[in-house]
């Protein structure tokens, strides 16, 4: 097995698997995530986002889960959390240490995770990422991986990602690195940063709906009290 601890220094061929995956999608928006075919059935909360990569919680992982997966590669996106369990036949393991605070620099892992997992995928092979919940530093790791091997802009791999995990929020500081990815990539941007009154601070626009959506219920509810 091959270890790779990743610290906080680092430094195509296009596939239209996630763009067909991404059309067949959006006509079925609607449909609930417990109906969704990209959750795997085993009850762990475990996500196919392509056929060679999955994303899902530390607490999903489980040495028979990975075998049951045929997982080649774990990418364990974690400081506070120990050492993955791993099987025997797993041939690489990948830590990335980075905290889930929008301070943190997670952009000098997106090359890094993305030439992982897709040379994994060349291999055919399959790579699971993690983090705490699934929730942020992997997702943001996972989009990252979309906008640079599938050619997807960041509007299109949220999106994407969304509609197979609806639970995924990167926080706005790693959503604000991921602006910059995808101007370095195609020079333009799908995804911008607007202000917030309610929380005094920018986020990305496609966060924008849903705080308004709460600021109107907080904002109902106190009238409703006075």
């Amino acid at each position: 097995m091959e270890f790779i601890d990743v610290e906080y220094v680092f430094n195509h061929r296009k596939e239209n698997e996630v763009q067909d995956i991404l059309c067949k999608s959006v006509a079925n928006i609607s449909t609930s995530s417990s109906e969704s075919s990209s959750t795997v059935d085993l009850n762990l909360n475990i996500t196919e986002v392509t056929s060679s990569l999955f994303l899902c919680s530390a607490t999903s992982v489980h040495t028979s889960t990975l075998q049951l997966l045929g997982v080649t590669c774990v990418i364990n996106a974690t400081v506070e959390l120990p050492d993955t369990p791993l099987p025997e036949n797993t041939v690489k393991y990948c830590r990335i240490r980075v905290l889930d605070s929008p301070n943190q620099n997670i952009r000098q892992y997106f090359d890094i995770s993305a030439d992982l997992i897709h040379q994994i995928s060349l291999r055919n092979g399959k790579t699971l990422i993690h983090c705490t919940a699934g929730v942020s530093r992997s997702a943001t790791l996972c989009i990252a991986y979309l906008m640079k091997y599938h050619k997807l802009s960041l509007i299109e791999s949220y999106n994407y990602l969304k509609l197979r995990r609806p639970i995924i929020k990167p926080n706005c500081g790693f959503f604000t690195q991921l602006i910059e990815y995808e101007r370095e990539l195609f020079s333009n941007n799908t995804v911008k940063l607007i202000y917030n009154e309610m929380l005094n601070l920018e986020l990305p626009d496609v966060y924008d709906s849903e705080y308004k959506s709460l600021n109107y219920f907080r904002k109902k509810c106190k009238n409703s009290a006075d």
